[in-house]
């Protein structure tokens, strides 16, 4: 009975110490997909920035082709 019971309880724990590697498994995937949508949340950013800069520049242009 003691074989058994040992068996059930080495199982239980294997059980609990693939649950937490699966848990931590899970975690540094959603910390490496958080950083890929910072990265790319950035980027997003400095595209939006030079896209109005460049939108002013021609602006300007088109003002200044107008007003000659």
């Amino acid at each position: 009975m003691t074989e058994v019971y040992t068996h059930h309880e080495v199982t239980k724990e294997r059980q609990r110490s693939m649950l937490a590697e699966a848990a931590g498994q899970r975690q540094a995937l959603r910390a490496r997909a958080l950083a890929r949508a910072t990265r790319r949340a950035e980027r997003a950013q400095r595209q939006l920035a030079q896209s109005r800069l460049r939108a002013g520049r021609l602006r300007s242009e088109l003002a200044a082709e107008r007003g000659s």
